[in-house]
């Protein structure tokens, strides 16, 4: 079914060519998609730019808002509800499911208001650096932003609220088949890491150039205040998942760069199905010096815990992509 809905996207779209196709993934975000979606359309405005809202996990009024969103836009695209809570699953649809043929594929948080100009930029970045597979915007918003800014100018990267791939790259990386796990937090870490080294792990030397750093392509978002109890349980949340992000990157890593081992052994085409079942695997192997320590990294210790009491995986009905409406 989904593979004919992706037959029938394309067939519908190759009478114009899509300069940017945006894929924008929230979880709960009602607050901020309308805004979310208006910017894109300035941001769009004169281009052949659609659009794809991937929800994932939404109990909130997410769907209606972004079904109304996006028509108020003026917005070419589609509205997809995935009923398991997972970014790195909703990226996976998207790269291997439901996205249309592109020039140049824009990944957006929901929670993120691009600014007018911030597309055009990562689309002429990766233009004038034809060796570049990914172009990368930085934050201006937030208590770390500057930081951050700084260190990805320094150091290179991808910063998951906003960035490009370059069309070509994504068909690639779609053609040999390579999924982010299951559960994965900073999925943007890992696709960077593809990007880097063009999805050769062992074979491919890591390159700094292959992704763009744009510091005028920016987004703003909301700033958390901790006194505010809504605020208070996303700043937990976020910290629990970067401890459980610390542990999975740890253990895919092992699994990716394990130069004793060939492909399939190692290398992106050893990524696991389940991120939080590779940590536990990971940890078996040497649990006296990899499992985290509660006075050294308290959050990576909860999550540890919640990993070990975690329900079975989600089956395959709910990890798929459900359309709720299509703009022409």
């Amino acid at each position: 079914m989904m593979h004919a809905l992706a037959q029938t996207l394309a067939a519908k779209q190759q009478q114009q060519t899509i300069e940017w196709s945006v894929a924008v993934f929230g979880y709960n975000e009602a607050a901020f998609l309308r805004r979310c979606l208006a910017a894109l359309a300035v941001a769009g405005r004169g281009r052949v730019m659609d659009v794809t809202v991937l929800l994932n996990g939404t109990t909130d009024a997410s769907p209606a808002i972004a079904m109304e969103g996006l028509r108020a836009a003026g917005l070419q695209g589609r509205v997809y509800l995935i009923p398991h809570a997972d970014k790195s699953n909703a990226i996976n649809q998207f790269l291997h499911v439901v996205r249309p043929p592109a020039e140049t594929y824009v990944f957006v948080d929901a929670y993120a208001a691009v600014a007018p100009d911030a597309l055009a930029l990562l689309a002429l970045a990766l233009k004038e650096a034809p060796c570049a597979n990914g172009a990368a915007a930085v934050p201006s918003t937030g208590r770390s932003a500057a930081r951050l800014r700084h260190d990805m100018q320094r150091y290179g990267g991808l910063h998951g609220s906003l960035f490009a791939l370059r069309g070509q790259f994504v068909d690639r990386l779609a053609e040999q088949g390579l999924r982010l796990p299951l559960g994965m937090y900073r999925g943007d870490g890992l696709i960077g890491s593809l990007v880097f080294h063009d999805l050769d792990a062992l074979g491919g030397k890591w390159q700094r150039e292959r992704v763009v750093v744009e510091p005028r392509a920016t987004w703003t978002g909301p700033t958390l205040r901790p006194w505010r109890w809504r605020d208070a349980r996303r700043l937990w949340r976020r910290l629990l998942q970067q401890g459980r992000g610390r542990l999975q990157w740890l253990a895919v890593r092992a699994a990716i760069y394990d130069g004793t081992l060939p492909p399939p052994a190692a290398g992106f085409a050893a990524l696991p199905p389940l991120a939080d079942q590779r940590v536990l695997e990971w940890l078996a192997q040497e649990p006296k010096g990899r499992t985290p320590r509660w006075w050294k990294d308290p959050f990576a210790a909860l999550a540890l815990r919640q990993m070990r009491q975690a329900p079975p995986p989600p089956d395959n009905s709910s990890l798929t992509a459900y359309l709720l409406m299509e703009t022409a």
